[in-house]
């Protein structure tokens, strides 16, 4: 049986205003996951299949390709029969969230109800959210040529044209704008890299994808790091708490590093922050440099904010 969650407020998001059938609310056990895998051009997997072909709801979509696969469940792409539009359908194990927020007084996974706050061309849309018995799924946006920006990455340094300053500054500024309307709406994605960024290979402009580890904004600290080793701030090395905010801030300038120089880490080991400088290819600008020493201050509390960062001269540059 597939339910939707409905909603008759015209206040609400459009992917609400699709659903008609009420909520069916049981008994989770937590255990989140993310993508651990990119699986490409395979078929998906039965259950999906059966889905599509019995569900009312499942059966408005054209199943395509699998497109990722983990232990969360799998993403598939997909087609809306009613107008040919292309989008992602996100199977995610209910067994498998953990966190929960309450909509006019029915509850849905964190992950759907922040995704649903942020409205931004470079952040992935939800269109829907369709419970079936044993999964979530997400209906979102799919770009109908994209590819994971951690291959775009890796691809063009394979090929000997690793990605130039002038394009950094590109895909960065749109990151950069992206978590700005996440944070003006309450919202901190917390798995900042590249394997959650995809390149819309048409209009050549990023999607920030993935909220499985978000969360609201809060004022007090974070006592519990989400997200990936390589991208962990140094307060929470040292104290084990940190702001959500300036955490960001953080894997921002670890994320650049990464872009400039996709063999070069910033740090070499994550806890080498708490002693080193970062570690920037010599032959970038000055103004770059600035900008990750910016990015990357040991003092979390000396760190500008995202709009700041976006106010400095590198971001006018012409080169």
């Amino acid at each position: 049986m597939v339910t939707c969650l409905c909603s008759q407020d015209p206040d609400e998001p459009d992917w609400l205003k699709d659903c008609h059938s009420p909520l069916w609310s049981p008994s989770y056990e937590p255990n989140y996951g993310s993508y651990v895998e990119e699986v490409k051009n395979t078929e998906p997997p039965d259950y999906i299949k059966e889905l599509a072909s019995s569900d009312a709801d499942l059966a408005k979509y054209e199943i395509g390709k699998l497109l990722g696969s983990g232990s969360f469940g799998q993403v598939v792409a997909a087609t809306r029969k009613s107008d040919d539009k292309p989008v992602a359908l996100k199977f995610v194990k209910r067994s498998s969230v953990q966190e929960f927020k309450k909509l006019k007084g029915r509850e849905i996974p964190a992950e759907a109800y922040l995704m649903s706050r942020v409205r931004h061309p470079n952040v992935i849309q939800i269109y829907q959210l369709i419970f079936t018995e044993e999964h979530y799924c997400f209906v979102m946006e799919r770009p109908e040529s994209c590819k994971d920006f951690f291959y775009v990455i890796q691809d063009r340094n394979s090929a000997g044209n690793p990605l130039s300053e002038k394009e950094v500054r590109q895909y960065f500024t749109q990151i950069l704008e992206a978590n700005i309307t996440c944070e003006e709406k309450g919202v901190i994605h917390r798995d900042i890299k590249p394997d959650n960024i995809l390149l819309d290979l048409k209009n050549d402009e990023v999607k920030l994808i993935d909220f499985g580890l978000a969360s609201e904004i809060q004022e007090e600290p974070f006592d519990s790091f989400r997200g990936t080793k390589h991208y962990m701030p140094p307060e929470f090395m040292k104290t084990g708490k940190y702001d959500g905010c300036e955490a960001t801030v953080w894997a921002m300038g670890i994320l650049l590093v990464d872009m400039l120089s996709p063999v070069i880490s910033a740090f070499e080991k994550p806890q080498h922050c708490l002693s080193m400088e970062p570690r920037i290819p010599r032959h970038f600008s000055s103004e770059v440099k600035n900008v990750v020493y910016m990015l990357l201050n040991p003092e979390a509390d000396q760190r500008p904010t995202l709009k700041q960062v976006l106010q400095h001269p590198w971001f006018s540059m012409e080169v």
